[in-house]
């Protein structure tokens, strides 16, 4: 499938990777290179804590990766593991952050989204539509203002919520602080159509261009949760083909120029 994008590089900003769980990255580079992604972003997946992996396999393919760690957030030390990740690699731009952590009060949650906000980082955002939506988020949003958010999944929105969708526009208030981005990913858990294309989420697609635009959304595959559903080939076409973008330079920017703004793939 051709993708094409004015910026000749097409960059998946959600994907996983692992050895005791969901596939070897050697299963995600050849989906990248069957179907022309040209970088993508490791995002390490709930429950572990040792990065080395992604580290590694960043190593291994320079150029090709970056990696958003994860971190213990019930450790009060948390946040000298997140400090310790990001010195072991270049590579370590990023970390996922779970709302539920911070709002839970997990003991080193708060600390933790300190310390990634002083060092500058890119945090993917993991929360659910009520948590994104909530008054805490804006709040958080308002105090972390040095680190980029990059929310997952187009902020989970509830496919039977009511039209206006209330607390989804909630979510993409958001917008109103420029670092925020939110990723246009995950579709397969926000449709009640059982197989792609999934057109019934367009709506939310609509409403989110209307708030973020092109330039602040940026595609990932969710691979490979996403192989149980419609599979990477078309995932990737949704977004290529399926979504409603207003320029071939709108669509360049949400496979891949909007994440090369923010991610670097070239410090190995």
């Amino acid at each position: 499938m051709t993708t094409p994008t004015s910026s000749g590089r097409v960059v998946d900003t959600h994907v996983h990777a692992g050895l005791v769980k969901y596939e070897p990255i050697e299963s995600l580079l050849d989906q990248m290179f069957r179907h022309r992604v040209d970088n993508a972003v490791l995002v390490q997946h709930a429950g572990e804590f040792d990065n080395r992996y992604l580290i590694e396999c960043a190593q291994r393919y320079p150029g090709r990766f970056a990696v958003a760690c994860l971190v213990d957030a019930t450790r009060p030390d948390a946040p000298d593991h997140l400090s310790a990740w990001v010195e072991q690699s270049p590579a370590v731009q990023g970390t996922r952050l779970y709302l539920a952590h911070l709002f839970g009060g997990a003991p080193g949650a708060v600390a933790l989204w300190e310390r990634a906000d002083e060092l500058g980082l890119i945090v993917t955002v993991a929360g659910s539509l009520r948590e994104l939506a909530s008054p805490e988020m804006v709040r958080l949003t308002q105090r972390f203002t040095r680190a980029r958010l990059h929310i997952e999944h187009l902020g989970h929105p509830d496919p039977k919520e009511p039209e206006p969708y209330p607390t989804y526009r909630r979510v993409l208030s958001l917008a109103h602080y420029p670092h925020v981005s939110l990723k246009a990913s995950g579709f397969y858990s926000f449709t009640t159509l059982p197989w792609s294309p999934y057109t019934d989420t367009l709506p939310f697609v609509t409403l989110a261009l209307e708030a973020f635009g092109a330039r602040r959304m940026m595609w990932g595959s969710d691979f490979p949760p996403v192989s149980f559903r419609e599979g990477y080939h078309n995932a990737l076409r949704f977004a290529a083909q399926h979504i409603p973008l207003a320029s071939y330079e709108d669509r360049a920017y949400l496979l891949g120029r909007t994440a090369l703004s923010a991610w670097r793939f070239d410090l190995l």
